[in-house]
C-alpha cells in the first residue's frame, strides 16, 4: 500500500480494495453460503428485532438471517478469512499483524430492511480493530449498498439513540454529526471496504425486486490491540 493510500485511509477512515476475490471465487463463496444457509439454523443466527409499526408482517430476513462465526466450524470460512490479498492490506492498515475475531454473512435479500448507523466499538471493545466488508453481488443504492461517514474515526466513541426499525433490523442507531458526509460503497463482486472500529457505517434497505446485498465479513484486532475502557453505550441492546 502507497503512502497515498494510507493518507487517505487515515482521513476518511476507510479504504476501498478493488478485486480481492476474483469472479470465479465470489462464485464459490455465494454457492457456498447459500447452500449452508439452506441447510438451516446455525448457532448465532439473527434476523434482527422486528419492525416497529408491522412487527408481524412477513421479513425477508427471516428466511435468511445473517450468519456469525462460521470460521469455528467451516473450513473454506477459514481459508478465506485468512487468504494474503485480505489480510495483507488489513496489516498495512493497522500497521501490525492482524488476528481474526469475528466472521459474518450478510444475505440482505430483496426487500430486506437495512442496518442503522453505527461504530463497531460499540460492540467490539479493542484497538485497534478493522473490518473487512468483501462484496459477494454489485452494491449500489438501490439494494442497500453500504454508506461511510467520512471522517467519523476521528471523534470517539459518539452518543447513541433509538433507530427507526421499519427501515433497520438493529434497534440502536449512533448520532451522526450533521457536518460530516455519508459515502456510498459502490463496489462490484469481489471488492472490499476496510474500515476501522469507529468509523460510523450502516445502510439503507434493499429496494430491489430480485437482486441479493450479500457480503462476507471478517473482524481483526491487532496482534498488540488492548481493551477499550469506556462507559456502556448500547442503551441495553445486546450487540449485533
Amino acid at each position: 500500500m502507497d503512502q497515498e493510500m494510507y493518507r487517505r485511509y487515515a482521513a476518511n477512515g476507510y479504504h476501498v480494495e478493488r478485486g480481492v476475490f476474483t469472479a470465479e471465487e465470489v462464485g464459490q463463496m455465494l454457492a457456498h453460503y447459500m447452500a449452508m444457509r439452506a441447510e438451516g439454523p446455525h448457532p448465532g443466527d439473527s434476523a434482527g428485532v422486528p419492525a416497529h409499526s408491522r412487527p408481524d408482517a412477513p421479513d425477508p430476513w427471516k428466511q435468511y438471517p445473517r450468519m456469525i462465526q462460521m470460521h469455528h466450524w467451516d473450513a473454506l470460512t477459514r481459508q478465506w478469512m485468512s487468504d494474503p490479498r485480505l489480510t495483507d492490506v488489513v496489516a498495512a492498515l493497522m500497521g501490525q499483524r492482524p488476528k481474526l475475531i469475528q466472521t459474518m454473512v450478510y444475505f440482505k435479500p430483496p426487500g430486506g430492511r437495512g442496518q442503522s448507523f453505527h461504530q463497531d466499538n460499540i460492540y467490539l471493545r479493542t484497538t485497534p480493530l478493522l473490518a473487512a466488508w468483501v462484496a459477494l453481488d454489485r452494491a449500489d443504492a438501490e439494494n442497500g449498498a453500504m454508506e461511510m461517514v467520512r471522517g467519523s474515526h476521528l471523534l470517539g466513541l459518539l452518543p447513541l439513540r433509538e433507530a427507526d426499525t421499519d427501515i433497520s433490523v438493529t434497534e440502536i442507531e449512533t448520532v451522526i454529526p450533521s457536518y460530516l458526509p455519508r459515502d456510498l460503497m459502490a463496489l462490484e463482486p469481489g471488492d472490499a471496504v476496510l474500515f476501522g472500529g469507529l468509523t460510523i457505517h450502516g445502510s439503507l434497505p434493499n429496494r430491489s425486486r430480485d437482486r441479493f446485498r450479500r457480503a462476507f465479513i471478517c473482524h481483526y484486532a491487532g496482534a498488540e490491540a488492548y481493551p477499550i475502557v469506556a462507559p456502556s453505550l448500547s442503551l441495553d441492546a445486546e450487540a449485533k
